[in-house]
């Protein structure tokens, strides 16, 4: 190992109900996060009620250590007003930080003029320089990252963002990019965005390469790499697991903890009791080196990842987490001023300089045979109880020879530590809670109104000479056509003579190299006239010379985020979550200008790594591919761009083209069909039942449209 000087990061473990919260204590977490019952994207944990959070908040101050509460679900406007009230219960509370994606919290926090400093969870999918900056503008002083970045890039961001990292180093890995999985929603109406992930990526699936779990990685863990973890800047390493047991949350931190405080790679005993504490077929470093492939995935993983031979290290470890709660204490020193014809005074003071003095309710009376000693007054002071104080140091300041009831002296140190308590958690607050969080936001952008009508986004050339020819063949035309970056680049002159109703397409993640690219190609465009473009991430806030659509990928659920995203990143019209009914559409686009999807294959999971690549070579080039699942379902498998990250489709296209006017109703001012696997023939028969051809496909599916995947009151 180096001895190179970077200051040591925060080490950051879960915590799903108070059992895992005191474990995590215990075995050296530097802070701990975890949600209440409403709000947290992890819904089947036991998660916390108000009285029980603002305890483990005390708990954890009292310790110096730091509590974030996640309040990282999508938000459906009837919750608002339950959400501002539960923001206002969190800054009282005291927490140290708020974890979210919905841009409803930002504003509600900045509204309500509260005093809480926003982290950017994981949700939001920055993966680049250009996200974490919008994120600090924003108003966030925290970007949790995507887990598929590579050191480098961790590295590159942290030192370059100007806030806080925060990244992942141990614990289970989602397939998709968080934030931008909709299978669980989409195959049971479970959605991952509200916590409530049914886990379809831990399935078999049948590939024309065989049937295995294809979508199911093998658990993070960075424990080898301290000193990388050291180097890559990143403010507070991440331990998953808020629907892990106390046992896991004590085995993980304590071992993250030992190898951090001695800057040192694990012992083979401590790589066992992380083996065996949770398996799912194997450990891998993720993509923190730089790579995907096979290594990365537990593809024959175990039923059950518990059962390893793990009950007596689970044992052991609760016993040594348990012994160190008991073991724990925070020193104090004492003077006692205990004089005849005086009330007793009892001054406590602790290392952290915080004094608190308790005053008896009566004079010490002289002592008519035996007088109160020095020992034994130290001796009654030192009885705390087995609380969490330890008085060790006591002076005694006495003249006299006085004597007060055993009784009085208890009630005196007791009251001495109720308020050295008190002070203790007082001067944390003033010293951690009382800086300002939210910087102003940046102005709103002035943009012209929005067009109105049907928006088509094609794959490739042939679709986009179908939207032609219907349209010459109906006499209808489609108020804008999406073409992805790299087509255009690519055939720039097929494209040309619709410059000015084209919008590009960018590719949903662009990493580093990626994005600097794309900013060429986009300056190449813009010169060749293209102004449209559409955004489906925060890394777009500012984008200068476009007219700017958002994108689906920014998960809009509720009208204050829409118009967030309107004011802030100056969008002509917002496109709605595919998980919102027909009457939360209504609720929206009635005062937003507002994009909804109404035609096409809607992408489930956005996956860093090539699916079918992994059962064999690269399939690129070889045609369609598909996942099928147990009930013969047959997702189609495309890449984002030309890049090799897959996208996985839903099995059936949604159809509400039969359904227009409704929609219109609803006020939606873009209705989109988006167009991937589909035939030229496809593309015209999609696009003629908008205008009343009466064509359905054989299967579809309404998706959320009449329920709804973001429910109208608070999931518990």
């Amino acid at each position: 190992m180096t001895d190179g000087k970077c200051a040591a990061p925060e080490l950051l473990s879960p915590a799903g109900n108070r059992e895992c919260f005191d474990a995590a204590l215990a075995m050296g977490a530097d802070a701990v996060y975890l949600a209440g019952k409403s709000f947290g994207a992890r819904s089947y944990a036991g998660n916390f009620e108000r009285g029980e959070l603002t305890e483990c908040v005390s708990a954890a101050h009292l310790r110096g250590r730091k509590v974030y509460a996640a309040v990282n679900t999508l938000i459906g406007d009837r919750e608002l007003g339950e959400l501002s009230e539960y923001l206002e219960f969190l800054e009282s509370a005291g927490v140290d930080a708020v974890i979210t994606q919905d841009m409803s919290v930002p504003y509600l926090v900045r509204k309500r003029g509260l005093n809480l400093r926003l982290h950017a969870s994981t949700q939001m999918t920055i993966h680049n320089l250009a996200g974490a900056k919008a994120a600090a503008e924003l108003g966030f002083s925290r970007v949790v990252l995507a887990r598929e970045l590579s050191f480098d890039e961790i590295k590159y961001i942290s030192e370059n963002c100007g806030i806080e990292t925060e990244i992942f180093v141990h614990g289970a890995m989602c397939m998709s990019y968080s934030g931008q999985c909709l299978m669980s929603s989409a195959l049971g109406g479970r959605s991952g965005n509200r916590g409530k992930c049914a886990q379809p990526c831990r399935r078999t699936y049948k590939t024309d390469r065989g049937e295995k779990h294809v979508l199911s990685l093998k658990d993070m863990a960075l424990i080898s790499e301290i000193d990388k973890l050291y180097e890559c800047g990143a403010s507070s390493l991440k331990i998953e697991g808020r629907m892990k047991g106390p046992a896991y949350v004590a085995a993980v931190t304590s071992a993250y903890r030992r190898c951090l405080d001695e800057r040192r790679e694990p012992t083979k005993a401590e790589l066992d009791v992380l083996d065996r504490i949770f398996f799912r077929g194997g450990q891998s470093s993720g993509y923190f080196d730089g790579k995907t492939g096979r290594e990365m995935f537990a593809f024959d993983k175990p039923d059950d990842p518990y059962k390893r031979g793990g009950a007596e290290t689970e044992k052991r470890v609760l016993d040594e987490a348990a012994e160190r709660e008991r073991g724990f204490n925070i020193p104090l020193s004492a003077r006692l001023k205990f004089r005849v014809g005086e009330a007793p005074e009892l001054t406590l003071i602790s290392k952290d300089g915080s004094t608190a003095t308790a005053k008896g309710g009566h004079d010490i009376q002289p002592a008519r045979s035996a007088p109160m000693d020095d020992e034994r007054l130290k001796a009654q002071l030192s009885k705390t109880g087995g609380g969490i104080f330890a008085i060790e140091d006591i002076t005694i300041d006495r003249s006299g020879r006085g004597f007060a009831p055993i009784s009085e002296i208890n009630a005196l140190r007791r009251d001495a530590l109720d308020k050295i308590k008190k002070k203790i958690l007082e001067n944390y607050d003033k010293n951690n809670l009382q800086s300002p969080t939210l910087p102003p936001l940046p102005p709103p952008r002035n943009v012209s109104e929005t067009e109105r009508g049907i928006t088509a986004d094609v794959t490739n050339a042939e679709q986009f000479r179908a939207v032609l020819e219907f349209e010459a063949e109906s006499g209808n035309r489609a108020a804008l056509i999406g073409v992805p970056i790299d087509e255009l680049r690519r055939n720039t002159d097929v494209f040309a003579a619709e410059r000015g109703r084209i919008m590009i397409l960018p590719r949903a993640v662009m990493h580093k190299g990626e994005y600097e690219e794309y900013e060429r190609r986009l300056d190449g465009l813009k010169k060749s006239g293209f102004s449209k473009l559409r955004v489906e991430n925060i890394s777009e806030l500012g984008r200068e010379g476009f007219e700017l659509y958002g994108g689906s990928r920014l998960n809009v659920t509720n009208g204050v985020s829409a118009e967030f995203l309107k004011n802030f990143m100056g969008l002509k019209a917002v496109a709605l979550s595919p998980e919102l009914n027909l009457a939360q559409i209504r609720g929206i686009a009635e005062n937003i200008p507002s994009s909804v999807t109404v035609y096409g294959r809607q992408p489930l999971m956005l996956c860093e790594n090539c699916v079918t690549k992994n059962l064999g070579p690269c399939p690129c080039d070889e045609g369609k591919h598909f996942l099928t699942d147990r009930l013969g379902k047959r997702f189609p498998i495309i890449r984002d761009g030309k890049s090799c990250r897959s996208v996985v489709l839903n099995s059936l296209p949604t159809f509400m083209c039969d359904k227009i006017d409704e929609i219109k109703k609803a006020g939606a001012a873009l209705l989109n069909l988006s167009f991937t696997t589909e035939s030229a023939a496809d593309v015209k028969r999609a696009l003629g039942a908008c205008f009343g051809s009466g064509f359905k496909p054989s299967e579809f599916t309404r998706l959320h449209f009449n329920k709804g995947a973001i429910t109208n009151k608070i999931d518990n």
